[in-house]
């Protein structure tokens, strides 16, 4: 058994609060979700659960005992964390990445035994990636490079996992598996399990207890369903939803709604079309909205939360098939639509082979001399999973004159600028 307080948590970058009087207690055999927007402060509070960052103000106990006591081998034998950053390997084989799980047990020479071989073994027999074990790591694809750091922080034998965006870069039916063994060793180990996670439905379908984060503080926490309310939805995402009871699974789901506000604005002659993903497009399309703008979108897979929430706000999308990468007839498609359109809105989303071309379509659109907003709330160096590409194309989207904002509330300024223009 282990049980995590924490007490009054407070930490700012500079003049920058990022959280702000957190407190919470979370006991051993829970897999916690902690949602919020981008920059409501869940990777930091992470960070200062993992001892990477030092809380300004507050503190975080352990079974009674302030983190501030443990020793950094200590805590390496509590925490095991897998972060969205990516790490450079080189030359590095998947079993060498494994076996640096280990040496908070093996001693400062890092010789394996037979049983942390096994350790290693079963982790990857968990994750079913033994067969990567003799592959070189910065070979695999991005799906494979997540579900191996998975493997690893379970093969380190924590007492607390703690998890960045555990299912990006990972298919749908990958996500429920991996979501799942988390959950499943959660409780087998009485494990304290703690996830940041974008997508609301993954952690209604995984997560016993969610802390929602916004603007660095709690909005709520406690057993899932009394904090995913559309209440609460709709206070930290901006957002109306519909939340109902899954058939099946008994577990809640979220469905954003097209509401009738949208018909009482009146209706101005700017069309925006918004290129996004992964949720970080559907409470831009809703606010553009309510202000009024003609809206299109593109291009969204089927399923992803952004295709999802355009459906029910109505507006008319370009569409690909599931988890496929985006073939030149829906590129071509969404390049008619950014024809069409008087300003283009690049949001914040990871950008993988699968979806580069809509980053490309963003540079033409440039070129053709339409209006360009990029959001930026995160360097696209850790939303890049392309190898560079991304960010060859981010730089050139700099070097001829896209609109380079920090958040979506910025946007409607410049929107504002470039009529009165």
């Amino acid at each position: 058994m282990v049980k995590i307080k924490i007490k009054e948590v407070s930490f700012s970058f500079k003049s920058v609060k990022a959280l702000e009087n957190v407190t919470a207690e979370i006991e051993s055999g829970s897999f916690v979700g902690l949602l919020g927007p981008n920059g409501s402060g869940k990777t930091t509070l992470l960070k200062c659960l993992s001892g990477l960052l030092k809380p300004k103000v507050g503190s975080i106990y352990l079974d009674g005992k302030s983190l501030n006591v443990f020793s950094g081998n200590e805590l390496a034998k509590i925490f095991s964390t897998v972060f969205t950053t990516a790490i450079e390997t080189p030359q590095m084989e998947v079993f060498d990445i494994m076996a640096t799980a280990r040496h908070p047990w093996t001693g400062w020479l890092g010789i394996l035994n037979s049983k942390d071989v096994s350790i290693i073994n079963e982790a990857l027999e968990k994750l079913e990636i033994k067969d990567f074990i003799a592959r070189r790591f910065n070979e695999l694809s991005d799906g494979q490079k997540q579900k191996v750091l998975i493997a690893r922080a379970l093969a380190q034998e924590p007492k607390v996992l703690l998890l960045d965006e555990p299912a990006s870069h990972l298919d749908i039916k990958h996500q429920i598996e991996v979501l799942g063994v988390i959950k499943k060793i959660t409780r087998e180990k009485d494990l304290i399990t703690i996830g940041a996670l974008h997508d609301i439905n993954l952690a209604a379908l995984f997560c016993d207890f969610i802390i929602l984060l916004n603007e660095g503080k709690i909005v709520s926490l406690g057993p899932t369903e009394s904090v995913l309310t559309s209440e609460n939805i709709e206070k930290v995402f901006n957002i109306r939803v519909i939340i109902k009871k899954h058939p099946i699974t008994n577990s809640i789901y979220i469905m954003p709604i097209y509401t009738e506000e949208f018909k009482t604005v009146q209706p101005k002659t700017i069309t925006i079309h918004v290129i996004c993903g992964g949720g970080t497009g559907t409470s831009l399309m809703k606010i553009l909205m309510e202000h009024g703008y003609k809206v299109t979108a593109g291009v969204l897979n089927i399923l992803d939360t952004d295709y999802e929430g355009a459906i029910m706000l109505g507006i008319d999308i370009v569409n690909e098939a599931p988890f496929s990468p985006i073939t030149d007839e829906s590129y071509k498609a969404n390049l008619k639509k950014i024809e069409n359109a008087d300003v283009i809105i690049l949001t914040n989303v990871p950008f993988g082979y699968g979806n580069i071309k809509n980053l490309e379509a963003s540079v033409i659109a440039l070129k053709k001399g339409k209006t360009v907003i990029v959001v930026e709330e995160n360097p696209i160096e850790e939303r890049d999973f392309t190898g560079g590409n991304a960010q060859a194309l981010y730089r050139r989207l700099k070097e001829e004159g896209a609109i380079f904002v920090n958040n979506c509330k910025q946007i409607l300024h410049v929107i504002e600028k470039i009529k009165k223009g």
